[in-house]
């Protein structure tokens, strides 16, 4: 997680400052597709913030106004957009395997 182009992967921000370790997952199955989220997660600030307060129908919220600001054409599928979210983060605490350290800094 050392390159400069990296965005956090909760709402999609350029920047992140948190690494959450966390253990490789199916993410979705769709129609003989599969998507994975391999390994550790990246967070803002913000995220990181929520996150830590637990405040995941915020956490929510903030990666689809993201998603949507940046993708005005999926705010028709809003609803069903926001249900994945929320099963993603869920998916997302059940498969991490720490404490969030800054990026940069070496987990112990």
């Amino acid at each position: 997680m050392s390159d400069q182009n990296l965005r956090c992967d909760f709402c999609s921000v350029p920047g992140p400052a948190w690494r959450y370790p966390a253990r490789s997952f199916v993410a979705y199955c769709a129609a003989n597709i599969a998507g994975e989220s391999v390994g550790d997660w990246a967070a803002c600030d913000e995220c990181h913030a929520l996150i830590e307060s637990e405040d995941w129908q915020r956490l929510t919220q903030r990666s689809l106004d993201e998603l949507i600001m940046n993708h005005p054409e999926a705010i028709a599928a809003a609803t069903a957009l926001y249900e994945d979210l929320a099963a993603l983060h869920q998916k997302f605490l059940e498969y991490r395997t720490g404490p969030p350290t800054p990026l940069g800094v070496s987990a112990v």
